[in-house]
């Protein structure tokens, strides 16, 4: 099947609703059908026998008995401690999934600019169910008019979600999200990341950012460029052609924030990088003191503890 029919048949299979469910607050049940939102265009490889071309098999190995079984006697393994497990079938799991609501159920109504994207984990988009397009649009303008968006519990592939609904143009949009205690610290991992910034930095880092801001974010302005390369790349193999593989460009290792600064607004071609050089002077001469000085109050805590 050609490259081009492949992807066409990804995306007609995400036009179809994955669940059907309903929006529930208070004694408002509103249908809708579940679609995925994003269409995953990832490039995806089989593993092969060099030797052949031929596709390998993965086979189910039981290493206690030394031999292969079947998929139909494995079980769900939970371990409690090292090396032991409690099992669990199919039914089971099904039984647990279903115990929950198939609702999606609203439980608060909060600001979308209050919860930060670290939370969202996947996106999809709330279709209008058979006879709910006045409930349906009209929960939509007004969340869009409050600027609000809803935070609800939804089971869906055996597990139930934390889930936040929003407007997005005319429908409504759910994205899946991280629990609280599933978000990492950042002093775990790097608890060392407060560091001091000159004054002269900050303003040529700020000058830097302004080049390069825009006023809003342009997606199609944006390609997956190494898809496109083994798209590429494959046509040209199954062509009988020579791979072509442009060289990658090579970056030069920082060592100096200043000049660094300095060589990207210069590269930009705004500013005038030369009226720089004193405030490059002076902070230099800032971060030399302010080395000197940490180093100062750690010989005196160590001559202290001695």
């Amino acid at each position: 099947m050609p490259i081009g029919t492949l992807l066409a048949v990804s995306i007609q299979m995400a036009r179809r609703a994955i669940s059907h469910s309903t929006i529930s607050f208070g004694l408002v049940s509103i249908p809708v059908e579940v679609f995925p939102a994003t269409v995953s265009k990832s490039v995806h490889f089989n593993l092969l026998h060099a030797k052949d071309q031929s596709r390998i098999q993965e086979r189910i190995f039981c290493a206690a008995e030394g031999k292969e079984i079947d998929r139909s006697e494995l079980v769900h393994g939970f371990q409690i401690q090292k090396g032991k497990y409690v099992s669990f079938t199919d039914e089971e799991l099904k039984k647990l999934e279903s115990a929950a609501a198939r609702e999606i159920e609203i439980v608060q109504f909060i600001p979308l600019s209050k919860v930060d994207p670290v939370y969202f984990v996947s996106a999809y988009l709330l279709g209008c169910g058979s006879g709910a397009a006045k409930a349906y649009h009209l929960l939509t303008v007004t969340m869009n008019k409050r600027q609000r968006a809803a935070l609800a519990k939804f089971v869906m592939r055996g597990k139930e979600h934390l889930v936040l609904i929003r407007p997005y143009g005319e429908m409504l949009m759910l994205h899946t999200m991280h629990y609280a205690d599933e978000i990492r610290s950042v002093e775990e991992i790097d608890p060392d990341a407060k560091a001091s910034v000159g004054a002269s930095e900050l303003k040529l880092a700020e000058r830097l950012i302004e080049d390069l801001s825009k006023d809003e974010f342009k997606a199609d302005e944006f390609q997956d460029t190494y898809r496109e390369k083994i798209l590429r790349a494959a046509e040209q193999k199954a062509a009988g052609q020579k791979v072509s593989s442009p060289a990658a460009p090579r970056r030069a290792k920082v060592i100096d924030l200043m000049s660094a600064l300095r060589d990207s607004l210069k590269s930009n071609k705004k500013g005038s990088p030369e009226d720089t050089e004193e405030e490059i002077h002076r902070s230099r001469s800032s971060t030399t003191r302010m080395r000197r000085a940490s180093q100062s109050r750690s010989q005196s805590r160590r001559r202290k503890h001695a």
